[in-house]
């Protein structure tokens, strides 16, 4: 709107965008910029520009959209009807109504896509349209001339909306005219470093790299992290390294900075391209770079500073280069020493919020989406500022997070014993990975396809009717409407239709067979996506193996997390989530050991509470559900049935989630009453666990937070302002914690120990996986036996509790089929 009004007063318009949707609004006074990064390669489209570009006059642009569509604005346009084809018959007929006023002279083949997607074609041409009068909208050149302003005010609102690249355009906004606070946040020299103190170098030819080893090898210790481009550990290529021993320098060394990265064809380019990478500068290769280092982070008298240390420890040591202790890494004393708040633990969020330091963020640097660009692709010049000043403020922020591991001995005590020690096992793991037998998972993904296509048709029968099975909508009306089903009590969605999610459906069960069809669809669609078809995905090609990768934090038990793949979420409860555990196989000649913790969060929990009747179940090494269910029901427990042994199994582990007797009815059929008679009695005979639950509630509202049986804490500050729902979950949370988290802690001495013994006896068996309470062991079947009990001792004897740890080991050659140890 605006650009037409200035044309029609004789002023030449320029629009200055990313978005090739502009070129319909071309005309002679309207001109359109397409600007690269930062403005840079700009290409200036007019008539002509616009014309050689698509072949059809900017006018006729729109024409074109309604026959090609738009797949990054979900236009559809019409299918089979592509830019050249689109274009040639623009050309000819000259609009959408003149095509289809002579579509008896277009090809057979063609007339029949235009005949289909005639509606869609007029469809995406409206929804294609730049609206070019848009009411109560005039142009007033004058009107948007910044005038006077509150530059303190500017600046602080720039700064809470992290509006950094810009805040150092604010017109005559000198730092003497800032508050102190904000003008720390962002420097002054938009291209330079990040603080204005620091010396970051390049390091780019042997002579340098020579001073510079010289220079560290006077220092007893140093900070180190590297560039890569993939977040892929396994498969990440090392580009550079940075290092530094001192605050306020930095240096960076280029190893594998690669050619330039031009868009693709036919793709826009984006305000964040980077389209300057130089191939042609000069870089070390990674041999000389590893005679140089390797040594220095070998050495046992350095201590070795990294943010995130795992990752840079991988990559160091897939190269060479591997890092001995001592290490410290900011991350995770961070996260300790906040008491396992749920924050960020980024390196920027960090030193933004200890430092008041606005880093630059890597998007900055190599873009996002579609257009976004690796590490090697950036230029040098721009990366060096970029990764010294990394570990420039890795070390400057070591201090600060440090602190309160200076202050609580038992923040020390779990960094040092527990945490920086596990880095060196997670890295092994990782690094080992797991086999997978690719095949049984085609066979079992085959299996599925035909059983969802037994339900789909099974589902269609019992609704009268065929329609999108994945549709909440088109569901809830099958549900609700076509067949009747209760909606009592049931909430509507946003979009005014009955909730088709899972609780719903399970509440629902025993109303209609169909429920339980589209419920066992769900379970086996997901089962299928999820794991089956995307396992075969993660194989790495070099190695023909699967390598998750740990997360030390982010659960706020301490308890560890997995990614690529999730293997903590791996069903077990059911017989086709159980089958994906066949595919993981060992290697030939060896044997998986699996290791698990029998119990051990009703082992903590009757250490904690010191109850005779938990202590005394355990000590005799009876079954502890038989146990309960007979000291609360009173009956022997040779006569207990599994029903009844059921409630009491998730009794004994629903109080540790803090479950209610509204919470014990839903899970097993009881009344309400029945239920509350249960836990009631149950408290009666475990005196020791009420006790424990108040205690630990009081604990957690008065003194802010509570710990482990290894100090490790979680803060609960928050929990004395809470009230109704939010303060019961709290609650909850605060009684799980010291249990669910010593358990963690357990399992991480148990791996630490472990990992040391197989080292020091000169064991060829390796860790692979640690899955909620069980670990996975793969062993040469020459040293099975030894293997076998070394796993089963050592995990026995990580902890000492008032009764002892139990450990059921199995073995098999996959993860599924595996039968008990002797």
């Amino acid at each position: 709107t605006l650009a037409n009004q200035a044309a029609a007063k004789g002023i030449e318009a320029l629009i200055v965008t990313g978005d090739r949707d502009a070129f319909q609004l071309v005309a002679p006074n309207i001109k359109v910029v397409i600007s690269g990064s930062k403005f840079a390669d700009r290409v200036l489209y007019d008539e002509s520009k616009v014309e050689e570009r698509y072949g059809v006059s900017p006018k006729q642009l729109i024409e074109l959209k309604g026959l090609v569509g738009d797949s990054s604005d979900n236009i559809p346009g019409v299918k089979g009807i592509g830019e050249k084809g689109g274009a040639k018959l623009i050309n000819e007929y000259g609009t959408l109504e003149g095509i289809y006023e002579h579509l008896e002279e277009i090809s057979k083949g063609t007339r029949s896509k235009l005949e289909e997607g005639r509606d869609s074609a007029f469809l995406s041409r409206e929804l294609g349209r730049i609206i070019t009068d848009v009411p109560d909208v005039e142009l007033n050149i004058q009107a948007g001339r910044t005038m006077d302003f509150d530059i303190v005010e500017v600046a602080n609102l720039f700064v809470e909306l992290e509006f950094n690249t810009i805040f150092n355009r604010i017109p005559g906004a000198p730092e003497d005219k800032l508050p102190e606070e904000v003008a720390t946040v962002a420097p002054k020299t938009p291209a330079g470093p990040i603080d204005p103190d620091g010396d970051y170098i390049t390091i780019d030819t042997p002579a340098k790299l020579e001073t510079l080893v010289n220079k560290l090898k006077q220092s007893d210790k140093l900070c180190v992290d590297v560039e890569t481009d993939s977040t892929d550990e396994v498969q990440a290529r090392l580009v550079g390294i940075a290092i530094t021993a001192s605050t306020g320098e930095g240096y960076y060394i280029p190893l594998a900075h690669g050619a330039k990265a031009q868009p693709k064809a036919g793709e826009q380019a984006t305000l964040f391209d980077e389209l300057a990478a130089a191939s042609d500068a000069p870089q070390l290769d990674v041999a000389t770079v590893q005679a140089a280092l390797a040594p220095i982070l070998a050495d046992p008298n350095v201590l070795k500073y990294m943010h995130n240390a795992k990752f840079d420890m991988v990559l160091l040591r897939r190269n060479g280069m591997p890092v001995a202790p001592p290490i410290y890494d900011t991350m995770i004393a961070a996260y300790i020493g906040n008491n396992a708040q749920n924050a960020r633990y980024g390196l920027k969020e960090l030193v933004k919020e200890h430092l008041n330091i606005q880093m630059t963020e890597i998007k900055e640097l190599i873009g996002t989406g579609k257009n976004q660009l690796t590490m090697d692709q950036i230029s040098i010049d721009k990366v060096t500022p970029y990764a010294a000043a990394d570990v420039d403020m890795t070390l400057r922020l070591a201090d600060i997070v440090d602190k309160p591991l200076q202050e609580d001995k038992d923040f020390r005590h779990i960094f040092e014993t527990l945490d920086l020690p596990l880095i060196y096992v997670l890295i092994d793991m990782e690094l080992a990975g797991i086999k997978l037998d690719t095949d049984a998972l085609r066979q079992m993904s085959s299996q599925l396809s035909t059983r969802l296509a037994e339900i789909e048709r099974d589902v269609y029968k019992v609704a009268g009717l065929e329609f999108n099975l994945n549709s909440t909508q088109q569901l809830s009306d099958v549900l609700f409407k076509n067949l009747g089903l209760p909606t009592q009590g049931l909430k509507k969605t946003k979009s005014g239709y009955y909730s088709t999610a899972a609780n719903v459906l399970e509440g629902l069960q025993g109303q209609h067979e169909i429920i339980d069809l589209i419920l066992e669809n769900r379970t086996l669609a997901k089962l299928k996506s999820t794991y089956v078809d995307a396992l075969p995905a993660l194989v790495n090609p070099r190695t023909g193996r699967i390598h998750t990768n740990y997360n030390q934090i982010g659960i706020s038990t301490g308890r560890l997390s997995s990614s690529d793949p999730n293997l903590q979420n791996i069903p077990v409860r059911t017989e086709q989530g159980r089958e994906i555990r066949r595919a993981f196989i060992a290697e030939e000649g060896h044997h998986l050991i699996a290791a698990d913790y029998s119990q051990v969060e009703l082992r903590v929990l009757a250490h904690i509470t010191e109850d005779e009747g938990l202590l005394t179940a355990f000590e005799n090494d009876q079954d502890i559900h038989t146990a309960t269910a007979s000291a609360v029901l009173g009956i022997p427990q040779d006569q207990i049935d599994k029903y009844q042994r059921r409630i009491a199994k998730t009794v004994n582990f629903g109080l540790i989630y803090g479950q209610t007797a509204f919470g014990l009815a839903q899970g097993t059929g009881m009344s309400r009453e029945e239920a509350r008679v249960f836990i009631e009695t149950y408290f009666e005979k475990y005196p020791g666990v009420k006790t424990y639950i108040e205690r630990t509630e009081k604990l957690a509202a008065e003194q802010g937070y509570v710990e482990t049986l290894l100090g490790r804490k979680r803060d609960f500050s928050q929990l004395a302002d809470l009230t109704g729902a939010q303060r019961s979950r709290a609650e909850r949370e605060a009684i799980n914690m010291p249990i669910q988290g010593t358990a963690a802690d357990i399992m991480k001495q148990a791996m630490i120990n472990l990992h040391r013994q197989l080292a020091e006896q000169k064991f060829k068996s390796r860790m692979l996986l640690q899955v909620h309470d069980e670990l996975v062991v793969e062993a040469p079947d020459d040293e099975l036996d030894q293997a076998i009990k070394l796993t089963h001792d050592v995990m026995s004897e990580a902890f000492k509790l008032r009764i002892p740890l139990k450990v059921d080991v199995e073995v098999g050659k996959n993860w599924l089929e595996m039968t008990p140890a002797a």
